[in-house]
């Protein structure tokens, strides 16, 4: 009897522990784990550049946080780069926008933890001089800053395209607030077309709104690039543009309507995927490039055709975001 009354006493002290453990726990620190998005940058207004990359990222209650500096080292060199110094003795954080990042060391290496824990910063943070109210928190020392509100402060665009879990950054575009835009349904054709031109611009997007539409671009561009029919297709081939354009007549453009890329590559090897196409005010298409580590020294010309539901206004702007990966690499990773 005296064992189960020590069992029961020693178990009751135990609990108590428990629970003043669980109330003593800081309410400024917060749970942050690595972010599940891919990253992709780019500085320039086109995205021949666009390429993934992988720094420390952290999701704090849904949003993701960056490390200050590795921002910083991302956008240097293009038209939204900043400076940050940092003052020891005022703790003080200063950002400059239009100035050079000079490194310190350190700038995009390592990894995310799977989960870390997270404090408000004790830092005050300067932008042109001014203080500004952000919200920053501190993870193994570094201030990692909500990407939204650091585009937002310094007016660099940041997108996200909810489709393929990606997140964008671009030091060749201002900040936009944040649309919602649906992904739509789309079926999509890769039609390789060569014929280089001095002087085109690439990657090209135009919406087709009717069959005469079509008829006349293949008629202007007949002489430009290879819109031939092919009996047979090759490893290194597609179908032919005449070919893959026949199922749009009169009837299919009645309810549809097509999204027309045209790309240019330096090498025949690299190949695509059209992972995601957004409606609404500011329609969009990505485009995944799979790009060898070895491959043929030839330029190709690619024409991508995007069959969707008729919803744009005639002469409706596109844009193309384009993504560059490893051929190999999962396009869910």
């Amino acid at each position: 009897m005296k064992k189960l009354i020590s069992f029961v006493l020693m178990l009751a002290v135990s609990l108590a522990a428990l629970t003043v453990t669980a109330f003593c726990a800081d309410p400024a620190v917060f749970p942050a784990m690595a972010t599940n998005n891919t990253i992709v940058v780019s500085s320039s207004a086109d995205q021949p550049d666009a390429h993934v990359v992988s720094p420390a990222v952290y999701k704090i209650d849904g949003a993701n946080y960056f490390r200050l500096r590795d921002v910083a080292m991302l956008l240097n060199g293009s038209e939204k780069q900043f400076a940050v110094e940092y003052d020891e003795a005022e703790k003080t954080v200063s950002l400059t926008s239009g100035q050079p990042y000079r490194a310190v060391g350190g700038e995009l290496s390592g990894t995310a933890s799977e989960t870390a824990s997270a404090g408000p910063t004790n830092n005050t943070i300067l932008i042109g001089g001014e203080a500004v109210t952000l919200t920053v928190y501190k993870i193994d020392g570094a201030n990692y800053f909500r990407l939204r509100d650091l585009g937002r402060a310094l007016d660099f665009h940041v997108g996200y395209d909810d489709e393929t879990k990606t997140v964008f950054l671009s030091g060749a575009r201002g900040y936009e607030e944040e649309t919602v835009s649906e992904g739509i349904p789309f079926e999509a054709q890769i039609i390789r077309t060569d014929g280089y031109h001095d002087g085109a611009a690439y990657p090209r997007a135009a919406l087709i709104d009717s069959a005469e539409e079509l008829n006349r671009y293949f008629a202007e561009n007949r002489e430009l690039y290879d819109f031939g029919h092919r009996d047979k297709v090759y490893a290194d081939t597609t179908t032919g543009f005449v070919d893959a354009i026949k199922g749009y007549d009169g009837a299919w453009f009645r309810d549809h309507q097509l999204i027309l890329v045209l790309l240019e590559e330096g090498s025949g090897s690299v190949r695509h995927h059209v992972t995601a196409v957004k409606g609404g005010e500011k329609p969009e298409v990505t485009v995944t490039r799979l790009v060898p580590e070895v491959g043929t020294d030839d330029m190709a010309e690619w024409h991508i055709l995007i069959g969707i539901d008729r919803n744009l206004e005639p002469g409706t702007e596109i844009t193309v975001n384009l993504i560059t990966r490893q051929d190999g690499a999962s396009l869910a990773d």
